[in-house]
């Protein structure tokens, strides 16, 4: 968890992401990624200097079979950290209204907007998700490959609409610390019941950065460090050519 608390403090203090006196919802799907931040936010807060309070907040997305939140109650109740779980129809509309061949994008959009009525409804005025480093890495190959774009999602973003901030701090922490973490602190993990699970283009990025590491030395750490440099991107935008006489 040390190394963790290193890179969130990091990423926390370059995109300047908690205040004092702010309210923060920590998004709580049941996996690795959300108990890991819950429990660094946690701990961030004791050790940080800034002063903030935290709320656990999961969407229920009304899949059947469900999950078994009672170990992250129970958890929350530990560590004092007032805990929400909002149910929605999320996983009717999306698999049996809309009947979506790629349901994941219409479902984070219905789950984003959940959480932020939730947010709202609990007074926070920043939400925390768990993306963690690998992740921006494969949106990053996902929005190249399939969309034509240089993209991935920002660190930190104020959602004008819901007039709410998110935040990312686990943003250069490798997933591999992550399931470290987990398993050594022997954090609750719920398995993810939805039918897509496993089975996204997201996966196939996994795989296609791995065979990165095949060819080239550390190639996670330098994708990372091209996304930073936005200010040397030498792409066709910046094409130089001799002033005209």
């Amino acid at each position: 968890m040390k190394h963790i608390l290193g890179c969130m403090r990091r990423a926390i203090e370059d995109f300047d992401m908690i205040d004092d006196g702010d309210r923060i919802a920590v998004g709580i799907s049941g996996g690795k990624d959300s108990i890991a931040l819950l429990k660094a936010m946690r701990l961030y807060q004791y050790y940080g200097l800034k002063k903030y309070d935290l709320v656990a907040i999961t969407i229920d997305l009304g899949l059947d079979g469900g999950m078994d939140l009672t170990p992250v109650q129970a958890l929350c109740d530990e560590w004092e950290i007032p805990y929400v779980v909002k149910k929605t129809n999320i996983a009717k509309v999306v698999f049996e209204g809309r009947q979506e061949k790629n349901p994941c994008s219409l479902c984070a959009k219905m789950r984003r907007g959940a959480l932020h009525d939730a947010c709202h409804e609990m007074n926070c005025n920043k939400i925390a998700l768990g993306h963690h480093r690998d992740d921006a890495l494969q949106t990053f190959m996902l929005s190249l490959l399939y969309e034509g774009r240089i993209s991935t999602f920002s660190p930190l973003t104020w959602m004008d609409r819901a007039d709410i901030t998110q935040i990312r701090p686990m943003i250069y922490v490798p997933e591999k610390e992550i399931i470290s973490a987990v398993r050594r602190y022997d954090l609750p993990v719920t398995k993810n019941p939805c039918p897509a699970d496993g089975h996204t283009k997201r996966d196939d990025m996994r795989d296609l950065i791995k065979h990165f590491q095949t060819v080239a030395d550390d190639p996670e750490k330098y994708m990372l460090l091209a996304l930073k440099k936005t200010n040397t991107y030498n792409l066709w935008d910046k094409v130089k050519r001799k002033p005209k006489e």
